[in-house]
């Protein structure tokens, strides 16, 4: 879990957190990035924020591979909100949404696709958290999104994977209400590669290197501790983008 002053993130998989490494914190840019491992076709992912003992009107904005995916609101406590969101899935639809998976990247050897834009954010999972200033609220619309195409082989973007949506599956109602950003509080950065990439991240020493396992004395047998993991109390969010200068549509979640 990625923490930065009151403000949290992590990226959870079946449950669980994803371990991090590499972290990098950017004081002076309020900015943290790191790593996580991805495995394509078997995870779908959710995007955790938590904002603990928050006094202001703050909003969480979730970025995948440079394209904007949702967001919503956290309430100051003492208005009885809760502290945490959770972004598992684009909106579709005001009832439908799409689930968020880690896949492989295609890559082409069509030199049409030779100089095809590639995103500089393919392979990063990406958190904004911000003051913002409620607006109001609005008909429902879809984000505008695409996904990665295939890729030309000698593109320079060495990454072997992206996010694709899973299957479309009905949802509780969305709503959605306008926010103007006041002040940027932290921006996290997730790059995510595939397990078999780590010897690479490790030689640059972006990843430990794996500890020799040690070997467990008579006294230790039977008495191993189980990791604890964060807890899942969170709201599912979602929100459309629109230009930074301009006022951002966050869509909250409700049940109607």
């Amino acid at each position: 879990m990625v923490k930065y002053n009151s403000i949290s993130a992590w990226i959870n998989v079946d449950g669980a957190p994803l371990p991090e490494y590499g972290e990098d914190v950017i004081a002076a840019e309020d900015k943290v990035v790191c790593w996580v491992p991805s495995e394509a076709g078997k995870q779908e992912f959710t995007v955790n924020i938590r904002h603990e003992r928050c006094s202001l009107d703050v909003a969480s904005y979730v970025y995948v591979d440079g394209k904007y995916i949702s967001g919503g609101f956290i309430t100051p406590l003492n208005a009885t909100g809760k502290d945490s969101i959770c972004v598992s899935a684009l909106a579709t639809s005001a009832t439908t949404e799409r689930s968020l998976m880690f896949a492989g990247l295609d890559l082409t050897d069509d030199d049409g696709l030779l100089g095809s834009d590639v995103s500089a954010e393919l392979g990063e999972i990406k958190v904004e958290h911000w003051h913002v200033m409620k607006g109001q609220m609005i008909p429902f619309q879809a984000p505008r999104y695409e996904e990665t195409g295939p890729v030309h082989e000698r593109s320079k973007k060495a990454i072997s994977h992206r996010t694709q949506l899973g299957a479309s599956s009905s949802t509780q109602i969305y709503a959605q209400q306008t926010a103007t950003y006041v002040t940027r509080l932290l921006t996290v950065i997730f790059r995510y590669r595939p397990l078999g990439e780590y010897r690479m991240l490790q030689a640059n020493g972006l990843a430990p290197a794996p500890a020799p396992a040690p070997v467990p004395s008579t006294s230790s047998l039977g008495s191993r501790k189980r990791s604890l993991t964060p807890d899942d109390d969170v709201i599912n969010i979602s929100d459309e983008d629109s230009d930074e200068d301009a006022a951002h549509i966050a869509k909250l979640e409700v049940r109607m």
